[in-house]
């Protein structure tokens, strides 16, 4: 059978076939075979076909998506230019676009494009902002803390976040996998893991407090609105109109003791109407809010102290197990349905908070007094910047509340397609989580700053600190609104959603690090992810007591500060030092292109990863070490046997770091007997998980070695020529009589080698060569 070529009557160009045109791909080619012999037409205008498979190649972007270095060597133009095979015609049923919600490797990825943006969003605009930020600013003297909040933003936050996400998005793999460009520090993700098991524990128990307030909230007439319960204790005060009387009327009287009398028909005081002097007012009775007493006294039960525990409350059992029962429900199918029901509740949950808090804002705003609290919510006490807690708080705030060094933007970012822009995500979501907080803070600030006016308490002393902060004034601040019922509801239900929200991401984290390590427990995911629900409730008993509360608070205080600290800084090491930021660099190229804004703006990121954040996180640990905060909720101090189990409780977070760094050894080096090197070198399955856009990273680059593997190389190449050098010239300096001969004899005082025939080999090459050597030194 004979082949002749034709003219493609369809606007084609005669062509003939030949590697470098069947490779080309700015034209397709179309084989009919027609009356014994083969035309071959090339479109000038290719169509792609949705239902032809083109073996991995993604023939619909831009070419110039994938730049060729004019630089390189022969060998790589010609695998570059190999022939693209001939698309094979794929026979299905199935619609010509799907929604990709799993890969061949069983790895799910997100159906919506806004999927990953709304769950980041919703995992850190949570209750960090609402509920957290309010009480560490309240506790660290108001617009003070400010400042280091927003240092710590730019240069510790939004860095870490960007990372992060790029990190994720560009493996494809959970917490421990995506370290494979170091797989000594593996142990990392176990770390996170671990921290969020911990913080995802009485983060839930927010959650319940939140659904008890909520169930609660269907009455007619709110409980905590007035003092008159049982649960209200001797200072517990409703009514602050008469709080103070001016004591200036007729056959009235002052008493040094701060009351006013009236006068009675014979010239003597009787009758007490009130009291006239502040201080003695308050030294007699400070008065607490209704919601005060009504969260400590019914809700907790508090008791006096950490280790004294006595009774179950069993309202907070039921709340936290319909919580865990919510919580499950969402993910018992995985991120294919807590993906849609984010995407169907997505314009309600974004939305819903601002309007219930802007709404709780315009009537603080209208409360007599407010102006006390904006004050001293805006002005700073420069002193208070050096106090150390200050900083620390901040910089935990900020880890806290963007969820960085906790796992769950890896988790999230791991499910996203590999082209899925990242600078926009990240900006957008740390900004806005910050700006949630700030605004959060005017509107607590502004009923303090009422309640200020009405008791003539200074701003810092109205109310009593603590992670319980929210669950006082909030509650207070509804009850002056019209309808307060109805817009209580809507308040605890909008920490409910915020909440969920952020326990979704977490509990992920930890079902993705155990199903990636054990490859055959994904098809029980389900399974997995309830076993972990099951534990973390069981846990979370001991916070249901009438002493959770300083539970809590002990482990906001020694879950997410030290231990968040250390992984941050060991995330930033290894991405500048160990593997290197530029080729970090390379491959965000791969996945979004140069023309990124995150790829123009990287040479920020990569001066705050080498130097800036790293300083910043290092000089936070050394001072934490130095001087660790007191750890106390009010005016009761934690006893000393807490210092212990805390710091307990942060070796057991920061263990997996160190004991996966010793199996690691022991495996690589001892057991399959390999160089160390390896232990800090990419692992040959480092890269994508997909193998199409594992292509595209070998087209590109074809794979890096580690940064800090590369330097030791060099310095070695360097260390071996100088030495090679020296032993040449001390050779050439010796009579010919005493020179080494290569017979292998022994000379006066030396005994050739064949080390020495290798050093005298090399250092020849280094005086006779015409071109500058490798290794860096002149000829």
């Amino acid at each position: 059978m004979s082949n002749r070529v034709s003219h493609d009557p369809r606007g084609g160009v005669p062509h003939y076939p030949a590697v470098d045109d069947a490779s080309s791909s700015s034209s397709t080619t179309s084989y009919n075979v027609d009356d014994g012999f083969q035309q071959i037409y090339v479109n000038s205008k290719p169509q792609y076909d949705t239902n032809i498979s083109y073996h991995g190649y993604d023939l619909s972007r831009d070419v110039s998506e994938y730049p060729v270095d004019a630089g390189r060597d022969q060998t790589q133009r010609n695998i570059g230019n190999a022939p693209v095979p001939t698309p094979r015609k794929i026979r299905t049923n199935q619609p010509p676009h799907p929604p990709a919600t799993q890969n061949k490797n069983q790895r799910e990825e997100w159906s919506g494009r806004f999927d990953f943006f709304f769950s980041s969003l919703g995992y850190a605009v949570g209750l960090g902002a609402i509920w957290r930020f309010p009480y560490l600013c309240y506790r660290n003297g108001g617009g003070v803390f400010l400042i280091p909040y927003a240092i710590f933003l730019f240069f510790l936050g939004i860095p870490l976040f960007y990372l992060e996400v790029n990190l994720g998005q560009f493996t494809s793999q959970g917490a421990v996998h995506c370290w494979r460009m170091a797989p000594i520090f593996k142990g990392l993700g176990i770390s996170m893991s671990i921290m969020s098991f911990f913080m995802t524990t009485y983060y839930a128990m927010l959650v319940g407090y939140s659904i008890l307030y909520f169930v609660l909230s269907f009455r007619s007439k709110l409980e905590w609105s007035t003092c008159n319960s049982p649960w209200a204790g001797l200072n517990c005060t409703d009514n602050f109109t008469s709080f103070l009387t001016p004591c200036n009327y007729e056959n009235t009287f002052r008493d040094p003791n701060g009351q006013c009398y009236l006068w009675d028909a014979q010239g003597k005081t009787s009758i007490s109407i009130g009291w006239w002097n502040l201080e003695k007012r308050l030294e007699f009775k400070k008065p607490v809010l209704p919601s005060d007493d009504y969260f400590n006294n019914y809700i907790l039960n508090k008791s006096t102290g950490m280790g004294d525990i006595s009774t179950m409350e069993w309202p907070l059992v039921l709340s936290l197990l319909a919580a865990w029962v919510i919580i499950y429900g969402c993910l018992c199918r995985g991120v294919k349905l807590s993906g849609k029901l984010r995407l169907y509740v997505v314009y309600f949950t974004s939305v819903f908070p601002y309007v219930i808090l802007l709404i709780l804002g315009i009537r603080g705003w209208t409360l007599p007094g407010m102006s006390r609290g904006i004050y001293f919510y805006m002005k700073p006490d420069f002193r208070r910047l050096a106090d150390q807690r200050v900083w620390n708080d901040a910089a935990n705030q900020i880890f806290f509340v963007l969820s960085v060094a906790y796992g769950g933007l890896i988790t999230l970012s791991s499910y996203n397609k590999f082209n899925q822009r990242t600078f926009g995500n990240s900006f957008i979501v740390s900004i806005a989580n910050v700006l949630t907080s700030i605004f959060a803070g005017f509107v607590i600030f502004a009923y303090l700053g009422y309640l200020s006016y009405i008791t003539g308490q200074n701003v810092e002393s109205v109310v009593s600190e603590g992670p319980g902060l929210a669950f006082i004034v909030y509650p207070y601040a509804v009850t002056t609104l019209p309808a307060a019922p109805l817009w209580s509801i809507l308040f605890f239900l909008m920490l409910i959603l915020l909440g969920l929200d952020s326990v979704f991401a977490s509990i992920e984290t930890i079902v993705v690090v155990i199903t990636d390590q054990i490859h055959g427990l994904r098809r029980y995911n389900s399974i997995i992810t309830l076993v972990t629900c099951i534990v973390q409730f069981g846990l979370g008993l001991l916070l249901c007591t009438d002493s959770g509360l300083y539970w809590i608070t002990f482990l906001d205080q020694f879950t997410g500060s030290y231990p968040a600290f250390v992984i941050g800084f060991f995330e930033c090491i290894v991405i500048a030092y160990i593997y290197g930021s530029n080729n970090f660099r390379d491959d965000i190229k791969v996945m979004l292109g140069e023309k990124d804004w995150g790829v123009r703006l990287f040479p920020i990121f990569k001066i705050c990863w080498l130097v800036i954040t790293p300083l910043l996180i290092l000089a936070l640990i050394i001072f934490t070490s130095i001087h660790y905060p007191p750890l106390q909720l009010g005016r009761y101090h934690f006893p000393r046997w807490s210092y212990n189990l805390g710091w307990g409780l942060t070796a057991l977070i920061l263990s997996g770091v160190v004991l996966y760094a010793i199996y690691a050894f022991i495996r690589t080096v001892i057991i399959d007997r390999n160089s160390p090197r390896a232990l800090i070198n990419p692992e040959p399955k480092w890269g994508p998980l997909l193998d199409h856009n594992r292509k595209k990273v070998v087209y590109y680059h074809g794979g890096h070695q580690g940064a800090l593997v590369s330097a030791i190389d060099r310095l070695k190449k360097r260390t071996l020529s100088r030495e090679a050098l020296a032993r040449s010239r001390r050779s050439r300096s010796l009579p010919d009589d005493d020179r080494v001969l290569t017979s292998g004899l022994r000379t006066k005082n030396h005994h050739y080698t064949a080390n020495d025939r290798r050093a005298e080999l090399e250092a020849n090459l280094l005086f006779n060569s015409n071109e500058d050597p490798s290794y860096g030194y002149p000829v």
